[in-house]
């Protein structure tokens, strides 16, 4: 009897540590994840998601965002006020005084970038976890129309990083 008690104890216990997992299995994957990500980045500075936040909500910000993503991935969904890279780049001298933020969908793409403006002395920064970080904070999202969604483009089924509320577009 004692047994089946342990056996039943045990299994519960586990059962209760899958549950929680799979509760925050995807923050704790895009952490893992972005951390791979970052080791490519050493030398590249990062702003986080929550330190955004507050700077884009200020008004007159020197701050530019930039969305590296493919055109197919920003019409599912962008941080509002994101321009594209091609439109950073036509007029750079615009932003030569700005602080630069780049993004992608995890921070690979956008860290790339990102040392390449700081390599033409632009003062610029990766988004650290990109869109996908800021989904997870629940930052707003616009599609291409400016209308709030709950949908993400997250690159390819692997980045299916993406927090339970939002809808998943690869």
């Amino acid at each position: 009897m004692r047994t089946i008690g342990y056996i039943t104890g045990v299994f519960l216990l586990g059962l209760t540590g899958l549950v929680i997992a799979c509760a925050v299995s995807s923050a704790v994957f895009l952490k893992t994840a972005y951390s791979l990500v970052a080791i490519q980045f050493g030398d590249i500075p990062t702003i986080s998601n929550k330190s955004l936040r507050p700077l884009l909500n200020k008004a007159n910000s020197e701050l530019v965002l930039v969305d590296v993503r493919t055109p197919e991935e920003r019409r599912i969904s962008v941080i509002p006020g994101a321009i594209t890279k091609d439109d950073f780049e036509e007029n750079p001298a615009k932003y030569q005084n700005r602080t630069v933020v780049v993004y992608c969908t995890i921070g690979y793409r956008s860290g790339q970038y990102t040392r390449q403006l700081r390599q033409q002395g632009l003062d610029a920064y990766n988004l650290s976890e990109g869109i996908l970080g800021w989904a997870h904070i629940d930052g707003r999202l616009v599609n291409d129309q400016q209308q709030t969604t709950r949908q993400v483009h997250v690159y390819s089924r692997p980045w299916n990083l993406a927090v339970k509320n939002h809808t998943v577009i690869y």
